[in-house]
């Protein structure tokens, strides 16, 4: 498949970067993309390798000696785990450059589902985090159990930028932790903005690509008909969603665990030559990503600082790229 796309320049108050005007094959092969904003695309990674992966990162996990044994339920608490967000959220240590997260991120079947979204197999990948969200009991998470509605998207930014996407590693129920998705947020998007030009801050709405819904905001949608909805899957099925959806990452609250990670692909001729470079570097400093793969913030260790006096911004195992990684990290040209 080759590129289908074409770019055109703006100027968003950061830089200047490609804006991509799709003509792939969205409609025909995801329609519910473009009409609520998300869809579960089912049995994309083979079975018996999300179970692997699945095994990986508990054994991630233990590689820390925090304690933590993925077969012993008596450890599965938060002092026995490195540190993390949002239910089991880790975005710090190196994790978006292990091997095993790699791997999943080169798994063809996810790589075809992006190709056909954007018309292109000509991607670029984020350097995602990886989520791994125990069921803790008597464990009080405090803000990191607690709902977090955002979109991942500007709201300087009206149209489609990213497709967002959580490979899903083991069998997702209701109480499992995992996507909650505001349904009938996707169509409101804009018209939110419009209504509340009094949540703009003085010198305009943030270009960071993203935006944290106060909590009294939420009754605006509500009394639109959107309801809240806990997104289920399956080992290997592929959570999609258009980053103009409102959403959050549950915690764990049943029996079971939550296993999986994020993985987004845009067109690689929309990233700007700065912004190449500094991917470049981010693999060269195991520097994770937020979530859109061509107009990214910096994550990790070695931003925030760590939060720990053994925390470090290195993988347990440093991932070594295929060529085709390679061009999907942009370190190798198309």
């Amino acid at each position: 498949m080759t590129s289908i796309t074409q770019t055109q320049s703006q100027n968003t108050g950061t830089g200047t970067t490609g804006i991509l005007k799709l003509r792939g094959h969205e409609e025909e092969y995801l329609p519910e993309l473009k009409t609520r904003g998300w869809t579960v695309v089912k049995n994309v990674i083979p079975q018996d390798r999300a179970k692997e992966y699945e095994d990986k990162a508990y054994k991630w996990l233990e590689s820390f000696g925090k304690g933590f044994d993925k077969n012993d339920r008596e450890t599965w608490k938060v002092k026995n785990l490195p540190w993390f967000s949002k239910g089991g959220l880790f975005n710090r240590h190196g994790a978006a450059h292990e091997q095993w997260a790699w791997d999943i991120r080169s798994e063809q079947g996810i790589i075809d589902t992006f190709s056909k979204i954007w018309g292109t197999d000509e991607l670029l990948v984020s350097f995602d985090g990886v989520n791994v969200s125990l069921p803790f009991k008597n464990e009080d998470l405090g803000n990191r159990g607690k709902p977090w509605p955002h979109v991942d998207q500007s709201p300087n930014k009206k149209s489609k930028e990213c497709i967002q996407g959580i490979a899903n590693l083991v069998e997702n129920g209701l109480n499992d932790g995992g996507l909650m998705i505001l349904d009938g947020s996707f169509s409101l998007y804009n018209k939110f903005f419009e209504e509340h030009e009094n949540l703009k801050p003085e010198n305009g709405w943030d270009w960071k690509d993203s935006f944290s819904y106060p909590e009294e905001t939420l009754k605006w949608f509500e009394e639109k008909g959107c309801k809240w909805k806990k997104i289920q899957a399956g080992p290997g099925d592929l959570i999609l969603w258009d980053s103009r959806t409102v959403h959050y990452g549950d915690a764990a609250r049943g029996d079971r665990a939550r296993v999986a990670t994020y993985v987004c692909y845009k067109p690689a001729k929309g990233i700007s030559a700065e912004k190449l470079e500094e991917r470049k570097t981010a693999i060269k400093e195991y520097a994770g990503t937020s979530h859109d793969p061509i107009n990214f913030r910096l994550t990790g260790t070695n931003v925030d600082g760590p939060l720990s006096e053994d925390e470090v911004q290195l993988p347990k195992q440093p991932a070594v790229l295929s060529h085709r990684a390679q061009q999907l990290a942009g370190i190798v040209s198309y």
